[in-house]
């Protein structure tokens, strides 16, 4: 019977390791929170955007954990046209404790050439650890004054 009892045990065990092994999935790259905010300057507008980043692949060294992200932002204007890179920036932080999430910012500055209307600002942002890249857009407005 104790034989029997075993046999039982044994297939038991080997699929509780098999899930506790499976359930410890690589996180999924993912922006969230995308924000856009202009401010009426005397020669023109000025953009803050930001957005926030997680899922992204932690490298640790010791007892520091570094984080390396690429972006661009793109700029939408209202006709659809899309103007590439018009900002760019590398985050390379390190920290004791390994993140949750990291803040993504840029500040951006129109002239009066740019005319009122519904713009949208495109964070690409890339993860140089493993080569993963993803987009979020957030859509803001030039107003006359």
């Amino acid at each position: 019977m104790q034989i029997f009892y075993k046999g039982r045990i044994f297939p038991a065990l080997l699929l509780m390791i098999l899930i506790t092994a499976c359930s410890g999935k690589e996180e999924k790259l993912e922006l969230f929170s995308p924000e856009a905010f202009t401010y009426s300057l005397d020669y023109g507008w000025e953009l803050n955007a930001s957005c926030r980043v997680k899922g992204f692949t932690q490298s640790k060294n010791g007892e520091e954990y570094t984080a390396k992200l690429s972006y661009t932002t793109d700029l939408i204007m209202p006709d659809g046209k899309k103007i590439e890179s018009i900002g760019e920036g590398l985050i390379d932080q390190k920290s004791k404790e390994k993140f949750s999430d990291l803040l993504i910012e840029t500040q951006l500055q129109f002239d009066r050439s740019y005319l009122p209307g519904k713009y949208k600002i495109v964070f690409n942002v890339s993860d140089d650890f493993n080569g993963k890249s993803l987009s979020i857009e957030k859509e803001f407005e030039l107003t006359k004054e």
